[in-house]
Parts: structure tokens; C-alpha cells; sequence
């Protein structure tokens, strides 16, 4: 398949599936008990976290482990204020930072040497230390923004406030450049990349492809240029968007049939000539594969 492919009905109708998203409780009490873990440690402290992981791994029959168990890391070493939810047992947002997007100012740098981004940070190289492949979760600027002010005020700045929420983006890219730079260093081999508050079926086409996408394009073409091997994978309904709003191009890898999605993403990182797969889904990994291949994208 050339990489060159136009977009069309079969290949709209070959790359749409049925989003699974992030399991609603990935981490329960049983498995922590079963892993040696504690359970709100396994948000907190690496030690625990390689222990949920491992297990979670076995219990899927994964190749893969993945880290960290919540989407509010970023967001957290940006000053979000975040507690361990009673309703859904994970971290998240307990009360929003400030009111509106104008409100937000100059966001701190995010600090490696502590915190809970320390801390998957360890994990990282504790699970690499034991020969483990690590998929690290990363989430865009949307999606960091939306855990420091209400997601309906990012939407309304969507169209009213677009200047800051390019320079807010653009601060927040040089972060995620240096935390996948650091994420690097300490063994992670695919940063799995979405930014689910702006996923291209909550905004029309021309936004998408004049500011959201835009902007994730910005922020992948950053992290490629400043690291040096880890892969990125995007999620299906961002490299979807991607491909068809012209900021990528695919190509088919094609590996021996009976694998699993995982273990046909685990060949082909290896390729040197991989830095970024898209068109699937890091939550099927432990699944046979949906479509026969992996999707190599090329970021123009």
C-alpha cells in the first residue's frame, strides 16, 4: 500500500471501529490484593505501580505494560488539584483551578524530580530494569487544560479565545516534549497520545483541522524531533482525523497472521524506520488483530 493513499469509502469503512476507551475501572482491590499492591498507592508510588502493571499484564496475556493508571499526571504537575475519586476509585480532578480560560496564566514547568510524575517515572525504569516493554499514556493540551478549568469554558474558547489557547498549547507542548524526553531516559518504548476533549466528533471538521489538530500536530512533530527512539502511538480517532484532515500519511505493515495487536506493534517498533502508529487501539492490545495490520503513519 502506497503511503500516498487518497482518502475513501473503503478506507474510511476499513479504519472506523468501535472505540473501547479507557476501562472504567482497570485497577480493582482483587487485583491489587492478587499483585501485592496497595490500592490507592498504585496511583502514587512506583513500587506498587510496577506491581499493578505486572499483573494487569498477566491477566490480559499482554506483551506489553503500561503505565500510569489515570489521566491526571500532566494536569497535576500543572497545578490541577486531584484526589482519589470514592465513585470511581481513581485520581481526577477534585475542584477546578480557575474559572475560565483567561484566568489561566503562565502554567509552571513540570518539576521530574517529584510528585507522582516521579513516580511513573521510576515505575518506567523499574519495569524496564526487568526486561519489560512499557506503553506510557500522555495527554494533549486539550485534555490537560480541561482538569484545570471546565471543559465547557475550553469549548467556548474554542471560538472566542483562541489566541491564548494557542499560547497556552504551545507552553504545554514544551512540556510534553521534555516529559516524553524524560520518559525516554527512564525506559518507556511508546507514548500513546490522545487528546479526547477535542476528538474530531466534538467539533466540526474546519475547527479540527484549523486549531485542535493542528495543535496535536505541532505537539507530535515536537516530541519525534526531540526524542530519539521511542515510538508514539496514536489512538484511532485521533490518527483518523489526522490522516483524513491531511497531517499524515499510512502505510500497511503486514505481519505473519495469529498475533495479537500487541504482538504485532511489539515487531514493528523494532523497525528503525517506525516513529509513529496510528489507526488502532493501545486498549486491544491483548486482542487478535481487527484488521490484519499495523498502521505506520508518516507525519508530514
Amino acid at each position: 500500500m502506497s503511503a500516498v493513499e487518497t482518502w475513501n469509502d473503503e478506507l474510511e469503512k476499513e479504519l472506523t471501529f468501535e472505540c473501547l476507551g479507557e476501562p472504567e475501572r482497570p485497577i480493582t482491590e482483587e487485583l491489587c490484593s492478587n499483585a501485592g499492591a496497595r490500592y490507592a498507592a498504585v496511583f502514587s508510588k512506583a513500587e506498587d505501580m510496577v506491581k499493578a502493571a505486572l499483573e494487569v499484564k498477566k491477566l490480559n496475556h499482554d506483551v506489553f505494560c503500561k503505565l500510569p493508571f489515570c489521566v491526571t499526571i500532566e494536569a497535576e504537575a500543572f497545578g490541577a488539584e486531584v484526589s482519589l475519586n470514592s465513585l470511581y476509585g481513581v485520581p481526577a480532578v477534585a475542584k477546578f483551578r480557575y474559572e475560565t480560560v483567561e484566568d489561566i496564566p503562565k502554567l509552571p514547568e513540570m518539576d521530574f524530580s517529584k510528585g507522582r510524575v516521579r513516580e511513573v517515572l521510576r515505575a518506567a525504569t523499574i519495569l524496564r530494569d526487568r526486561g519489560e516493554t512499557v506503553i506510557l499514556n500522555i495527554e494533549g493540551p486539550f485534555t490537560v487544560l480541561s482538569q484545570l478549568v471546565p471543559s465547557k469554558q475550553i469549548y467556548k474558547g474554542l471560538y472566542r479565545q483562541r489566541d491564548k489557547l494557542r499560547h497556552l498549547s504551545e507552553w504545554i507542548t514544551g512540556e510534553l516534549v521534555r516529559y516524553a524526553q524524560e520518559a525516554e531516559r527512564h525506559g518507556v518504548d511508546v507514548l500513546s497520545y490522545a487528546d479526547p476533549t477535542v476528538a474530531a466528533d466534538l467539533i466540526s471538521p474546519k475547527l479540527y483541522t484549523d486549531l485542535c489538530g493542528e495543535i496535536s500536530y505541532e505537539v507530535l512533530k515536537a516530541i519525534e524531533r526531540g526524542t530519539e527512539r521511542v515510538v508514539l502511538h496514536l489512538c484511532n480517532k485521533t490518527s483518523v482525523a489526522f490522516q483524513k484532515a491531511g497531517f499524515c500519511t499510512m502505510e500497511r505493515i503486514v505481519p505473519p497472521e495469529g498475533l495479537t495487536y500487541g504482538e504485532a506493534l511489539l515487531d514493528a517498533i523494532k523497525r528503525p524506520d517506525v516513529r509513529c502508529i496510528g489507526h488502532g487501539c493501545i486498549q486491544r492490545t491483548y486482542c487478535p488483530m481487527s484488521n490484519g495490520c499495523v498502521y505506520k503513519l508518516t507525519l508530514k
